[in-house]
């Protein structure tokens, strides 16, 4: 085979008679031409292109009209021709050296005119869409927010900052406690109280609450909207004697029990003296009265053997305790000695007067009480009933996991060691303080001026006075006539009855008593009016007497039988004495809190009381210094008298009667 000889172009192309070096040329004429075309062209594209910019910026501002949109998808049309036919001539002014440059130009156009036709098609069907479509309404020009500098942004009011000392260590609940007003006295009805004893107690003659009850009856009544799981705090609560204390935890705790179907000890409340056990216990049976409950005390009044059978219940479950009142003593002795007695099934454990309770030991109340609330629950201890474990049922297992604990006192400590044995659970301090809104000073921080020892006292204690008490200074410039100062005193004064005095001792009680018999029959006081007796009738009630004979006293004081009753610290504390108009010191309290406790058996429940405090010239740095700084809600605060002239008649008086005492003592 022959092989096949490689076509020469330059050959072929001298074979149809065009030399190879010679290039198709035009004349200038139409280059010209075609050059002036091709701008014009160029022209109406750039412009075509501006219009289109400026339409499509429209349309981007939600702006263009119906007509708009036509016009804009026709502009683009023309666009695309002319960038078609920009391609046209520009393959125009370049000859194609041979025939694969002519096909590449024969390709590109059709390439050019397939894309033209193919955007034209896209822009017709977009203007049928959008003229179809609804037309676009112009919205409203938003203002842009103003940018942030660095400046910091507006922050709310900042919550006012309770002063705290730092140097105290004392807990977040002590050292900032719920204030409550005094004005506050709403309604009992607008409580959650059942029924049965919102009918006790407008039989009894209450209608309003005490703002102590005002505070506490929403903390402590039972709450349907929670499940009966919800934790509630553990609550302390200061405020003044007589402010309606017994009231606000009996009510939350017989509303709990009502329902209840078998006896246990449900309630537990400790009380340091007898006296207190018997008031608590008296308004607990006028407010239980017409339900199944059983209220009873351990204050070792009776014999150990009769008070077990009042406490514990039996296999049936009629008799027991579903509210036991004691004494820390005797309750010791039945946790120790009385196997049947169990705090097992125990809601509520109720501290009274705790400032007391906490500072004696009183056999070690708190270690004992508290471990038996650990003692962990068995359904073995159930003398009868059914086992609801065995119905997949839980219990919990101890009852210091569910106890309800309230302390209270009008001397609140705040010593965080005394408190730490009672093992409060989300403890939530609560403060009537009379104060009249004023903030409590906490932490000895608004003791300006003060000694450190003032101070000191502030960190730990939480005082509080009567609003409605009127306090008298009266100072004895001489200690040995201070007996025949009270006499004057008395003679005197317009109250007759209702006068409660205060000794150091049960020895300057007796002798007091006795001076004042004298004083009085030898006419340097006035008869009392309507009455066969000369002088006044007047009563000792100390712990050497037998508790039948002060229980006796008591009771002919609240009759107004008695006039003047005279007594120890022992009845300082958890004596409701309503008629007690007049309380005298007349010898100086041992602190603050005796003297708080002292004036606190008058002006009661809101009703107006007086107390005088007869103060040596030894005694007066140290009253003004610790009474004087305790804090009140009365304006007008102590009444510094001056000190009372004694005449010479009234003088040989005492010295006779000094005389006649002495001879008794002597048994002459």
């Amino acid at each position: 085979m022959s092989k096949k000889r490689k076509r020469d172009p330059e050959a072929s192309e001298s074979n149809i008679g065009i030399p190879a070096d010679s290039k198709p040329e035009k004349s200038k004429k139409d280059k010209s031409k075609l050059k002036e075309n091709d701008n014009e062209r160029l022209g109406s594209s750039d412009k075509l292109e501006a219009k289109f910019a400026s339409l499509a910026n429209v349309t981007e501002t939600d702006s263009t009209t119906e007509e708009n949109v036509a016009e804009v998808a026709n502009d683009r049309m023309e666009v695309g021709e002319s960038v078609a036919l920009k391609n046209v001539a520009a393959s125009l002014v370049e000859k194609p050296s041979s025939k694969k440059d002519k096909k590449k130009k024969r390709k590109d156009e059709d390439l050019s005119t397939g894309h033209s036709s193919i955007l034209s098609k896209f822009d017709k069907y977009r203007a049928e869409v959008l003229s179809s479509g609804p037309k676009i309404v112009a919205k409203e020009a938003v203002p842009e927010e103003p940018l942030q500098g660095l400046h910091p942004l507006p922050q709310p009011a900042q919550a006012p900052v309770q002063k705290v000392d730092p140097n105290s260590a004392l807990p977040s609940y002590l050292s900032q406690p719920t204030t409550v007003p005094t004005s506050q006295r709403p309604l009992f009805e607008s409580f959650n109280i059942p029924g049965l004893l919102l009918s006790r107690l407008e039989k009894l003659g209450f209608a309003n609450t005490f703002p102590v009850q005002s505070a506490l009856l929403p903390l402590l009544l039972p709450d349907d909207r929670l499940p009966p799981s919800t934790p509630r705090s553990d609550l302390l609560v200061s405020a003044a004697t007589g402010s309606g204390k017994t009231l606000s935890y009996l009510l939350p705790i017989l509303a709990s029990l009502l329902h209840r179907i078998v006896p246990h000890t449900y309630a537990l409340i400790i009380v340091p003296t007898h006296e207190l056990a018997t008031q608590v216990q008296r308004t607990a049976h006028s407010l239980a009265a017409g339900t199944s409950l059983k209220i009873s005390t351990a204050i070792g009044t009776r014999p150990f053997e009769v008070e077990k059978d009042h406490i514990i219940a039996n296999d049936v479950g009629s008799t027991g305790a579903d509210i036991l009142i004691a004494t820390p003593g005797r309750l010791v002795e039945h946790i120790r000695n009385n196997p049947q007695f169990t705090l097992r099934h125990l809601q509520w454990l109720v501290v009274d007067e705790a400032d007391r309770l906490l500072s004696q030991s009183f056999q070690d109340w708190v270690e004992i009480v508290g471990d038996e609330l650990q003692k962990p629950f068995s359904m073995k201890d159930e003398q009868v009933g059914f086992d609801i474990t065995s119905i997949g049922l839980r219990l919990p297992k101890r009852a210091a996991d569910t106890v309800r604990k309230v302390v209270l006192s009008a001397t609140m400590t705040r010593d965080v060691g005394r408190l730490a044995g009672l093992k409060l659970r989300r403890p939530q301090l609560i403060a009537v303080d009379d104060i009249g809104g004023q903030g409590i000073s906490m932490d000895g921080s608004d003791n300006d001026g003060e000694d450190q020892e003032t101070a000191d006292k502030g960190l730990r204690e939480l005082n509080s006075l009567p609003s409605t008490l009127e306090e008298h200074y009266y100072p004895v410039t001489n200690p040995t006539q201070k007996p025949l100062v009270l006499a004057k005193l008395l003679s005197d004064n317009k109250t007759k009855s209702g006068i409660l005095v205060f000794t150091k001792s049960n020895e300057s009680a007796s002798r007091l008593a006795r001076l004042l018999e004298l004083l009085f029959a030898k006419k340097l006081g006035k008869k009392r009016t309507g009455s066969s007796q000369k002088g006044w009738s007047i009563a000792v009630s100390t712990s050497d007497k037998r508790k039948k004979e002060i229980s006796a006293n008591t009771t002919k004081f609240k009759a107004s039988t008695i006039d003047i009753l005279i007594s120890t610290d022992l009845m300082a504390r958890g004596v409701d004495l309503p008629n007690a108009q007049l309380v005298i010191n007349y010898d100086s309290p041992r602190n603050e809190k005796d003297y708080i406790h002292r004036v606190g058996r008058t002006a009661r429940a809101g009703n107006r009381g007086i107390t005088w405090s007869l103060v040596e010239d030894s005694e007066a740095r140290w009253w003004w210094t610790g009474i004087g700084k305790v804090r009140r809600s009365n304006s007008d605060g102590i009444n510094k008298e001056s000190a009372l002239e004694l005449n010479d008649k009234a003088v040989q008086i005492y010295e006779e009667a000094l005389e006649k005492l002495g001879r008794e003592v002597r048994g002459i």
